[in-house]
Protein backbone atom coordinates (compact mmCIF):
# COMPACT_ATOMS: atom_id res chain seq x y z
CA UNK A 1 0.00 0.00 0.00
CA UNK A 2 1.47 3.57 -1.32
CA UNK A 3 1.05 6.62 1.51
CA UNK A 4 -1.17 8.95 -0.55
CA UNK A 5 0.35 12.34 1.32
CA UNK A 6 3.99 11.02 -0.06
CA UNK A 7 3.75 7.83 -2.34
CA UNK A 8 5.95 5.88 -0.16
CA UNK A 9 5.09 1.79 0.00
CA UNK A 10 4.99 1.42 3.49
CA UNK A 11 2.19 0.15 6.52
CA UNK A 12 -0.12 3.07 6.28
CA UNK A 13 -2.09 4.62 9.18
CA UNK A 14 -5.59 5.43 8.15
CA UNK A 15 -4.07 5.72 5.00
CA UNK A 16 -0.75 7.38 5.42
CA UNK A 17 2.86 6.55 6.70
CA UNK A 18 3.82 7.04 10.32
CA UNK A 19 5.73 10.52 8.97
CA UNK A 20 3.13 12.03 7.00
CA UNK A 21 0.58 10.93 10.03
CA UNK A 22 2.23 12.66 12.35
CA UNK A 23 2.93 15.87 10.12
CA UNK A 24 -0.95 15.70 9.51
CA UNK A 25 -2.24 15.26 13.38
CA UNK A 26 -1.79 17.34 15.91
CA UNK A 27 -0.84 17.28 19.68
CA UNK A 28 -2.34 20.63 21.09
CA UNK A 29 -2.91 23.79 19.04
CA UNK A 30 -0.54 26.74 20.51
CA UNK A 31 -1.04 30.16 19.32
CA UNK A 32 2.36 32.07 18.30
CA UNK A 33 1.91 34.74 20.97
CA UNK A 34 0.30 35.19 24.72
CA UNK A 35 -0.33 38.54 26.14
CA UNK A 36 -0.55 38.05 29.68
CA UNK A 37 -1.91 40.69 32.35
CA UNK A 38 -0.43 40.82 35.45
CA UNK A 39 -1.29 42.76 38.56
CA UNK A 40 1.93 45.30 39.35
CA UNK A 41 1.27 45.32 43.23
CA UNK A 42 0.79 41.28 43.69
CA UNK A 43 1.82 37.88 42.53
CA UNK A 44 -1.25 37.47 40.24
CA UNK A 45 -2.22 37.13 36.65
CA UNK A 46 -5.25 37.52 35.00
CA UNK A 47 -5.78 34.08 32.44
CA UNK A 48 -9.83 33.67 32.41
CA UNK A 49 -9.65 34.50 36.20
CA UNK A 50 -6.62 36.50 38.89
CA UNK A 51 -4.37 33.68 39.19
CA UNK A 52 -1.42 33.63 42.26
CA UNK A 53 1.90 33.00 40.40
CA UNK A 54 5.73 32.45 41.76
CA UNK A 55 7.59 32.31 38.55
CA UNK A 56 7.35 32.63 34.82
CA UNK A 57 6.92 28.72 34.68
CA UNK A 58 3.29 29.24 36.60
CA UNK A 59 1.94 31.24 33.63
CA UNK A 60 3.80 29.05 30.95
CA UNK A 61 2.57 25.94 32.60
CA UNK A 62 -1.37 27.28 32.61
CA UNK A 63 -1.35 28.23 28.89
CA UNK A 64 0.04 24.58 27.85
CA UNK A 65 -2.63 23.04 30.33
CA UNK A 66 -5.48 25.08 28.63
CA UNK A 67 -3.65 24.42 25.09
CA UNK A 68 -4.14 20.65 26.05
CA UNK A 69 -7.66 20.14 26.41
CA UNK A 70 -8.95 17.56 28.52
CA UNK A 71 -5.83 16.30 28.78
CA UNK A 72 -2.79 16.08 31.36
CA UNK A 73 0.72 17.05 30.59
CA UNK A 74 3.64 16.01 32.26
CA UNK A 75 6.71 18.40 32.35
CA UNK A 76 9.32 15.88 31.89
CA UNK A 77 13.53 15.92 31.23
CA UNK A 78 13.63 13.14 28.68
CA UNK A 79 10.50 11.83 27.26
CA UNK A 80 9.41 8.26 28.02
CA UNK A 81 7.14 5.56 26.20
CA UNK A 82 4.52 7.72 24.67
CA UNK A 83 0.88 8.09 25.69
CA UNK A 84 -2.50 10.04 24.86
CA UNK A 85 -2.61 10.68 28.63
CA UNK A 86 -0.50 12.84 29.98
CA UNK A 87 1.08 14.25 27.00
CA UNK A 88 5.10 14.94 27.93
CA UNK A 89 6.22 18.34 27.60
CA UNK A 90 9.75 19.68 27.94
CA UNK A 91 10.55 23.42 27.10
CA UNK A 92 13.27 26.04 27.81
CA UNK A 93 12.25 30.19 28.79
CA UNK A 94 14.28 32.47 27.10
CA UNK A 95 14.18 36.50 28.26
CA UNK A 96 14.23 39.40 26.22
CA UNK A 97 13.59 42.72 26.64
CA UNK A 98 10.06 43.12 27.43
CA UNK A 99 9.17 39.02 26.28
CA UNK A 100 9.84 35.49 27.69
CA UNK A 101 10.02 33.65 24.52
CA UNK A 102 9.43 29.79 25.17
CA UNK A 103 10.56 26.82 22.71
CA UNK A 104 8.80 23.82 23.53
CA UNK A 105 8.62 20.01 22.61
CA UNK A 106 5.29 18.39 23.45
CA UNK A 107 5.50 14.11 22.91
CA UNK A 108 2.69 12.02 23.17
CA UNK A 109 -0.34 10.49 20.52
CA UNK A 110 -3.28 12.11 19.28
CA UNK A 111 -5.68 9.16 19.96
CA UNK A 112 -5.86 6.75 22.33
CA UNK A 113 -6.04 3.48 19.74
CA UNK A 114 -2.78 4.93 17.67
CA UNK A 115 0.52 3.45 18.34
CA UNK A 116 2.26 6.24 16.14
CA UNK A 117 4.50 8.45 18.35
CA UNK A 118 4.29 12.52 17.14
CA UNK A 119 6.41 14.90 18.29
CA UNK A 120 5.77 18.33 17.85
CA UNK A 121 7.94 21.98 18.22
CA UNK A 122 6.56 24.95 18.98
CA UNK A 123 7.39 28.71 19.57
CA UNK A 124 5.66 31.43 21.75
CA UNK A 125 5.79 34.69 22.88
CA UNK A 126 4.67 35.27 26.21
CA UNK A 127 4.05 39.13 26.83
CA UNK A 128 3.18 40.34 30.29
CA UNK A 129 0.95 43.35 30.75
CA UNK A 130 0.91 45.09 33.69
CA UNK A 131 -1.83 46.30 35.50
CA UNK A 132 -4.01 46.58 38.55
CA UNK A 133 -5.99 43.67 39.67
CA UNK A 134 -9.53 44.82 41.02
CA UNK A 135 -8.90 43.67 44.68
CA UNK A 136 -5.30 45.54 44.81
CA UNK A 137 -7.74 48.60 43.40
CA UNK A 138 -9.41 48.76 46.80
CA UNK A 139 -6.82 47.64 48.58
CA UNK A 140 -4.41 51.00 47.47
CA UNK A 141 -7.51 52.71 46.53
CA UNK A 142 -8.49 53.14 50.34
CA UNK A 143 -11.69 50.76 50.08
CA UNK A 144 -12.67 49.06 52.97
CA UNK A 145 -15.84 47.81 54.29
CA UNK A 146 -15.24 47.12 58.29
CA UNK A 147 -13.33 49.02 60.83
CA UNK A 148 -11.56 45.74 63.18
CA UNK A 149 -10.85 47.17 66.90
CA UNK A 150 -8.44 44.74 69.17
CA UNK A 151 -8.87 46.22 72.68
CA UNK A 152 -8.45 45.17 76.33
CA UNK A 153 -10.76 45.55 78.96
CA UNK A 154 -10.05 48.22 81.76
CA UNK A 155 -6.89 49.86 79.87
CA UNK A 156 -4.79 50.35 76.90
CA UNK A 157 -3.02 47.68 75.37
CA UNK A 158 0.85 47.68 76.07
CA UNK A 159 2.95 48.07 72.99
CA UNK A 160 4.01 44.03 73.09
CA UNK A 161 0.38 43.63 73.32
CA UNK A 162 -0.61 45.83 70.29
CA UNK A 163 2.27 43.98 67.77
CA UNK A 164 1.23 40.73 69.14
CA UNK A 165 -1.96 41.17 67.58
CA UNK A 166 -0.95 42.55 64.80
CA UNK A 167 0.99 39.79 63.69
CA UNK A 168 -1.61 37.51 64.02
CA UNK A 169 -3.87 39.27 62.74
CA UNK A 170 -1.91 39.79 59.87
CA UNK A 171 -1.13 35.98 59.45
CA UNK A 172 -5.27 34.98 59.71
CA UNK A 173 -5.62 37.63 56.82
CA UNK A 174 -2.64 36.00 54.56
CA UNK A 175 -4.17 32.66 55.27
CA UNK A 176 -8.05 33.46 54.44
CA UNK A 177 -6.57 35.60 51.24
CA UNK A 178 -6.28 31.93 49.62
CA UNK A 179 -9.58 31.68 49.72
CA UNK A 180 -11.62 35.01 49.88
CA UNK A 181 -9.35 38.20 48.01
CA UNK A 182 -11.22 40.57 49.91
CA UNK A 183 -9.56 39.49 53.01
CA UNK A 184 -7.05 42.14 53.02
CA UNK A 185 -6.33 44.79 55.25
CA UNK A 186 -5.85 48.20 54.02
CA UNK A 187 -4.45 50.12 56.82
CA UNK A 188 -3.12 49.53 60.43
CA UNK A 189 -3.29 52.10 62.38
CA UNK A 190 -1.64 52.41 66.25
CA UNK A 191 -4.09 54.24 68.86
CA UNK A 192 -3.76 54.90 72.48
CA UNK A 193 -6.55 51.78 73.24
CA UNK A 194 -5.34 49.71 71.23
CA UNK A 195 -5.02 48.54 67.22
CA UNK A 196 -7.69 49.40 64.45
CA UNK A 197 -7.27 47.69 61.06
CA UNK A 198 -9.07 48.60 57.88
CA UNK A 199 -10.74 45.41 56.58
CA UNK A 200 -11.36 44.52 53.23
CA UNK A 201 -14.12 41.98 53.57
CA UNK A 202 -16.96 42.71 56.64
CA UNK A 203 -17.77 38.70 56.47
CA UNK A 204 -14.10 38.20 56.84
CA UNK A 205 -14.03 40.59 59.50
CA UNK A 206 -16.81 38.56 61.77
CA UNK A 207 -14.93 35.34 61.05
CA UNK A 208 -11.33 37.07 62.80
CA UNK A 209 -13.21 37.95 65.07
CA UNK A 210 -14.70 34.69 66.31
CA UNK A 211 -11.60 33.19 65.47
CA UNK A 212 -9.61 35.52 68.19
CA UNK A 213 -12.37 34.93 70.46
CA UNK A 214 -12.13 31.28 70.37
CA UNK A 215 -8.33 31.67 71.15
CA UNK A 216 -8.09 34.09 73.89
CA UNK A 217 -11.87 34.98 74.85
CA UNK A 218 -13.38 38.28 75.86
CA UNK A 219 -15.51 39.26 74.34
CA UNK A 220 -16.96 40.83 70.98
CA UNK A 221 -19.17 44.00 69.88
CA UNK A 222 -20.84 45.43 66.71
CA UNK A 223 -21.53 48.49 65.46
CA UNK A 224 -22.53 50.81 62.27
CA UNK A 225 -22.18 54.10 61.07
CA UNK A 226 -24.13 55.87 58.55
CA UNK A 227 -21.18 57.05 55.59
CA UNK A 228 -22.95 57.70 52.41
CA UNK A 229 -25.82 56.89 50.03
CA UNK A 230 -25.87 54.61 47.53
CA UNK A 231 -27.42 56.24 44.18
CA UNK A 232 -28.05 53.38 41.99
CA UNK A 233 -29.55 50.81 44.29
CA UNK A 234 -31.14 53.84 46.47
CA UNK A 235 -29.63 52.84 49.93
CA UNK A 236 -27.85 53.92 52.94
CA UNK A 237 -24.65 52.68 52.80
CA UNK A 238 -23.51 51.84 56.59
CA UNK A 239 -19.33 51.08 57.99
CA UNK A 240 -19.55 48.39 60.78
CA UNK A 241 -17.11 48.05 63.49
CA UNK A 242 -16.29 45.01 64.82
CA UNK A 243 -14.76 45.29 68.50
CA UNK A 244 -12.66 42.43 69.87
CA UNK A 245 -12.11 43.38 73.68
CA UNK A 246 -9.35 40.94 75.68
CA UNK A 247 -9.82 40.67 79.18
CA UNK A 248 -8.63 42.37 81.78
CA UNK A 249 -5.48 40.91 83.68
CA UNK A 250 -2.21 41.98 82.53
CA UNK A 251 1.36 41.09 83.64
CA UNK A 252 2.61 42.33 87.47
CA UNK A 253 -0.88 42.08 88.42
CA UNK A 254 -2.11 40.33 91.37
CA UNK A 255 -4.75 37.62 91.75
CA UNK A 256 -6.60 35.48 94.11
CA UNK A 257 -7.23 32.05 91.72
CA UNK A 258 -9.03 28.96 93.02
CA UNK A 259 -7.64 29.94 96.96
CA UNK A 260 -4.44 30.83 96.14
CA UNK A 261 -2.43 34.31 95.73
CA UNK A 262 -0.43 34.30 92.38
CA UNK A 263 1.29 36.83 90.33
CA UNK A 264 0.65 37.48 86.45
CA UNK A 265 3.11 36.30 84.28
CA UNK A 266 1.63 36.74 80.74
CA UNK A 267 -1.48 38.00 79.23
CA UNK A 268 -0.81 37.97 75.80
CA UNK A 269 -1.96 34.75 74.84
CA UNK A 270 -2.81 32.95 77.49
CA UNK A 271 -2.86 33.78 80.98
CA UNK A 272 0.52 32.68 83.13
CA UNK A 273 0.03 32.58 86.67
CA UNK A 274 3.39 32.19 89.23
CA UNK A 275 4.20 31.81 92.60
CA UNK A 276 7.90 31.17 93.61
CA UNK A 277 8.30 27.65 92.08
CA UNK A 278 4.63 27.38 91.68
CA UNK A 279 3.38 28.31 88.16
CA UNK A 280 -0.45 27.47 86.35
CA UNK A 281 -1.37 28.29 82.83
CA UNK A 282 -5.41 29.07 81.94
CA UNK A 283 -6.57 29.43 78.47
CA UNK A 284 -8.43 32.35 77.88
CA UNK A 285 -11.93 30.49 76.88
CA UNK A 286 -11.88 29.40 80.46
CA UNK A 287 -10.19 32.93 82.03
CA UNK A 288 -13.61 34.74 81.53
CA UNK A 289 -16.03 31.52 82.96
CA UNK A 290 -13.94 31.48 85.95
CA UNK A 291 -13.57 35.13 87.00
CA UNK A 292 -17.90 35.05 86.44
CA UNK A 293 -17.79 32.41 88.79
CA UNK A 294 -15.71 33.74 91.40
CA UNK A 295 -12.40 31.36 91.19
CA UNK A 296 -10.38 33.99 89.48
CA UNK A 297 -10.04 38.01 90.29
CA UNK A 298 -7.76 40.80 90.44
CA UNK A 299 -6.19 42.13 93.95
CA UNK A 300 -5.45 45.83 94.20
CA UNK A 301 -1.99 46.43 94.98
CA UNK A 302 -3.10 48.77 98.05
CA UNK A 303 -4.67 45.46 99.85
CA UNK A 304 -0.88 43.63 99.37
CA UNK A 305 1.80 44.18 102.40
CA UNK A 306 5.12 43.08 102.96
CA UNK A 307 6.33 40.52 104.65
CA UNK A 308 9.09 37.96 106.04
CA UNK A 309 8.73 34.09 106.58
CA UNK A 310 9.81 33.99 110.06
CA UNK A 311 9.65 29.96 110.38
CA UNK A 312 8.86 27.51 108.73
CA UNK A 313 7.07 24.04 110.05
CA UNK A 314 4.12 22.31 108.62
CA UNK A 315 3.08 25.81 107.52
CA UNK A 316 4.80 28.94 108.25
CA UNK A 317 5.08 32.00 109.96
CA UNK A 318 4.79 35.57 107.99
CA UNK A 319 6.11 38.28 109.98
CA UNK A 320 4.49 42.16 108.49
CA UNK A 321 7.08 44.58 107.98
CA UNK A 322 4.86 47.19 108.71
CA UNK A 323 3.60 46.07 112.24
CA UNK A 324 5.50 43.26 113.15
CA UNK A 325 2.81 41.28 113.59
CA UNK A 326 2.63 37.65 112.85
CA UNK A 327 0.22 35.47 110.39
CA UNK A 328 0.01 31.60 110.43
CA UNK A 329 0.39 30.29 106.84
CA UNK A 330 -1.57 27.39 106.62
CA UNK A 331 0.52 24.21 105.25
CA UNK A 332 -1.52 23.77 102.52
CA UNK A 333 -1.09 27.47 101.01
CA UNK A 334 2.68 27.13 101.55
CA UNK A 335 4.12 27.27 97.62
CA UNK A 336 6.44 25.37 96.52
CA UNK A 337 9.84 26.44 96.33
CA UNK A 338 9.50 28.85 99.71
CA UNK A 339 12.21 29.18 102.42
CA UNK A 340 12.78 30.55 105.78
CA UNK A 341 14.05 34.12 105.57
CA UNK A 342 11.98 34.69 101.65
CA UNK A 343 10.88 38.43 101.55
CA UNK A 344 6.99 37.80 100.92
CA UNK A 345 4.30 39.75 99.58
CA UNK A 346 0.86 38.91 101.48
CA UNK A 347 -2.83 38.86 101.57
CA UNK A 348 -5.48 38.39 104.73
CA UNK A 349 -8.33 37.25 103.18
CA UNK A 350 -11.87 35.68 105.04
CA UNK A 351 -9.56 35.41 108.06
CA UNK A 352 -6.67 33.54 106.46
CA UNK A 353 -2.80 34.45 105.10
CA UNK A 354 -2.11 33.88 101.51
CA UNK A 355 1.60 34.30 100.18
CA UNK A 356 2.93 35.42 96.86
CA UNK A 357 6.63 36.38 95.41
CA UNK A 358 7.11 39.91 95.63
Amino acid sequence: MFCYKCGKEVPLVDGLCRECYAKEHSLITLETHYPVVICKYCDTYLYDVWRQFSYMEDIIDTILDKAAGKRRIRAVEDFGPPSYDPLQIRYKVIPEKETFVVECEVFGRDDPFSDVAITEDHVFVVEPKYTVCPRCSKKYGGYYEAIFQVRREGRPLTADEAQYFIDEVSSLSDAELEKNEMAFIAKVQTRKEGVDFQMGSLKFTKKLARTLLSRYGGSIGESHRLVGFDRQEGKERHRTTVVYRLSKFEPGQYVFYKGSLWMVANAVDKLSLESFDDAVTIDFKKVEKEANEGQLEIVESEFMRKGLIASLNDGAEVLALDTYETYELEAASVPTGLTQGDQVLFLIKDGRCHVVSP
